[in-house]
């Protein structure tokens, strides 16, 4: 029943995605409406998939803490869930449904790579450190700062769309659908200041939680490293706007950046580190 649900959603995904981007093309505000239900669809049956999933492995004795984010398949689906959660938020208090052209091809992607995941799709037998609580409660932190950082990469390539747009002389009819730059430029900044303080509470779980694993709070391990960066990367942002008056093309620019970090600390670092190497080993 879990697979029957979760494809249900991958196919909600790819028509959402569609129609948010005929509605980027079109003025038929009947596409976004539909889209946003099919959207919601999608999580809606995705959501009932992971809840299946955790039923089903939790009767497993070897899988007491199990949580549907534990390797490479459930991890990317999550994502995909997250990111689309923190978009319909996003769109239901800013109204700016065009931004799904833009958030959903990134859930599409995420459920993309979750799908062709080279460590197949079935529940991971994690290592000792690994089973723990922690896993329930660390990693949708660092997950909720990740979406929010996909939501603003989205917005951030939107800005730089709109903004070549605006200064060519044949602008296309896109450039009538898309916000006003200070728009886009102000809720970048707002879903970046409300994701840097959930990234440092992420930051600070894992230490706490590599300190009940491994004796120790931080080690330099690259996934740790790396975490760090990335913290760094969103507290420049912050520092640049705030402090140095940054605003516009180069907070967007910083704002992609960011989530290149991101996306390198995510998935890439898994490769380099033993003790966070789950992603890469489908949960040897």
């Amino acid at each position: 029943m879990e697979t029957v649900f979760f494809g249900i959603a991958f196919t909600a995904y790819t028509v959402a995605m569609t129609l948010y981007l005929g509605y980027a093309f079109t003025r038929r505000e009947s596409m976004a409406w539909t889209a946003r239900a099919t959207l919601i669809l999608a999580l809606a049956c995705h959501a009932i998939s992971l809840i299946v999933r955790t039923y089903f492995a939790r009767q497993l004795p070897q899988h007491s803490w199990y949580v549907p984010w534990s390797n490479w398949f459930e991890s990317f689906s999550f994502f995909a869930a997250v990111i689309t959660i923190e978009f319909l938020v996003i769109q239901s208090s800013k109204g700016v449904p065009i931004l799904g052209a833009f958030v959903t091809p990134l859930a599409w992607i995420s459920m993309i790579v979750a799908i062709h995941s080279p460590f197949g799709t079935q529940i991971p037998n994690l290592p000792p450190a690994l089973q723990s609580y922690w896993m329930a409660i660390h990693v949708p932190v660092m997950f909720a700062a990740y979406a929010a950082f996909a939501n603003a990469f989205a917005v951030g390539l939107v800005y730089l769309l709109q903004e070549r747009q605006l200064k060519s002389r044949h602008p296309s009819r896109l450039a009538l659908r898309l916000p006003p730059l200070a728009d886009l430029d102000n809720l970048i900044y707002r879903v970046i200041w409300i994701a840097f303080p959930v990234l440092t509470l992420g930051v600070l779980l894992g230490a706490r939680w590599a300190y009940d694993a491994w004796g120790r709070y931080w080690g330099w391990d690259p996934k740790e490293t790396w975490a760090f960066i990335t913290w760094l990367v969103y507290l420049m942002y912050l520092h640049m706007r705030l402090v140095v008056g940054w605003r516009g093309r180069k907070t967007a620019y910083l704002s992609l950046a960011g989530f290149g970090v991101v996306i390198f600390t995510y998935v890439g670092v898994n490769y380099l580190s033993e003790l966070h190497g789950f992603l890469s080993g489908g949960g040897r």
